[in-house]
């Protein structure tokens, strides 16, 4: 086999193998042979802003809002704040109705996406930290104490929590997720935080525009710019329901790789080797999941075109039989729905990184979002939201 053909099956074979199982390994090797503990206070109580930005969430705002200010946390330490992002229904009504004097809500006149929400909210804040989290994120009772522990520990400049989802092939690939971001915690910094619910040191918190970044990986890696750890609090849960549709989960995925792709654009200094554990992580985790789908896909034509070129040798054969035994396997599978379901979002998720890596070569960043409910069943449906 010629050394193009090796290329080629390594770009359709080995890349995934490495994302998915190579990556994931040397995370676990680092983490159990050079583990890095942070100190953590049970009974830490600083005074914290909980930031919602939201845009149409009438139908969730008034739930979120109720389960923030009722969290196991001292009332006087507590304040929130929600910014209607250009919002065209009853979200900054409802957000009132549920609050009190802790509440403030912001009115954006036209929607300017979640960093443009961040900035206005900010304004606002006097706390030592601020936690941000979507409107269809519900927070554990104790998921706040949890998420401020580790700021006991002077080195960590920002806390991710631990998304969960209800049902389907979206809670296996989080569960896959918190896994690998437990390691990567114990083994230093994780790749960033979640939007789901995540906090940061007032003090390092940097929300200046960068066009199309997703704002949870963006504001969590400049508060580590200067050597700080991004780490998971691993009890600080909150529980979401699964996208609603195969549309809802396509875009969700295609904005969140392109977000990604504009935030460590805008941050090349934390992709050199030199910059502690983030660099390798960052690729590892990010930039090596983007390089995935079309490194297949050209390993997959490269292949096509030496089978059609040359069926006698045994390339041909073995790629032959492989491609069988492919279908095979995919049509004795598809029989078993749960791992239908499972292909089924892979499928779409590496659809979506290939689209989201093409709006970033286009420069066609990804600002403004669009609840699920109002585009998959109208108006007046009670889906939950795209995040970045």
């Amino acid at each position: 086999m010629k050394r193009r053909d090796l290329l080629a099956l390594g770009a359709l074979v080995g890349c995934p193998i490495a994302t998915y199982a190579g990556y994931p390994t040397l995370v676990w090797v680092a983490a159990v042979l050079r583990p890095r503990p942070y100190a953590t206070r049970p009974n830490f109580e600083p005074s914290v802003a909980v930031v919602i930005a939201a845009h149409n969430e009438a139908a969730l705002i008034g739930a979120k809002v109720r389960n923030v200010m009722e969290l196991d946390y001292p009332s006087r330490q507590i304040s929130v704040v929600v910014v209607c992002d250009g919002c065209s229904d009853e979200t900054a009504n409802m957000a009132r109705a549920a609050g009190d004097s802790r509440l403030i809500v912001i009115e954006l006149p036209r929607q300017r996406g979640k960093l443009a929400a961040i900035r206005a909210a900010i304004a606002h804040v006097r706390s030592e930290y601020i936690a941000f989290t979507d409107a269809n994120a519900m927070l554990d009772g104790d998921a706040l104490r949890h998420l401020v522990a580790p700021f006991a520990d002077p080195t960590v400049v920002a806390v991710s929590g631990a998304k969960h989802v209800r049902g389907g092939p979206e809670a296996t690939y989080w569960r896959y997720e918190h896994w690998l971001r437990t390691w990567e915690s114990v083994s230093g910094s994780i790749a960033g935080a979640d939007g789901a619910l995540y906090a940061v040191r007032a003090a390092a918190i940097d929300a200046s525009r960068k066009a199309g970044a997703a704002d949870d990986l963006l504001i969590s890696l400049r508060a580590a710019r200067e050597g700080g750890r991004i780490v998971l609090a691993p009890r600080a849960r909150t529980t979401e329901a699964a996208s609603p549709s195969a549309t809802g989960t396509f875009a969700s995925r295609t904005r969140t790789i392109s977000g990604a792709l504009f935030a460590l654009e805008s941050l090349p200094e934390l992709l050199q080797p030199g910059c502690g554990d983030l660099w390798w992580k960052l690729a590892g985790h990010k930039l090596l999941r983007v390089a995935t789908p079309p490194a297949m896909v050209a390993g997959a034509v490269a292949l096509v075109g030496r089978v059609s070129a040359w069926g006698s040798l045994p390339l041909a054969r073995a790629a032959g039989l492989a491609l069988l035994a492919a279908l095979v396997a995919i049509r004795c599978l598809s029989r078993l729905g749960r791992l239908r379901a499972l292909m089924r979002y892979a499928v779409l998720a590496n659809l979506a990184a290939l689209v989201g890596l093409a709006r970033y070569i286009s420069r066609r960043p990804i600002d403004a979002w669009t609840p699920a409910r109002e585009r998959d069943s109208g108006p007046t449906g009670c889906s939950r939201r795209l995040r970045n």
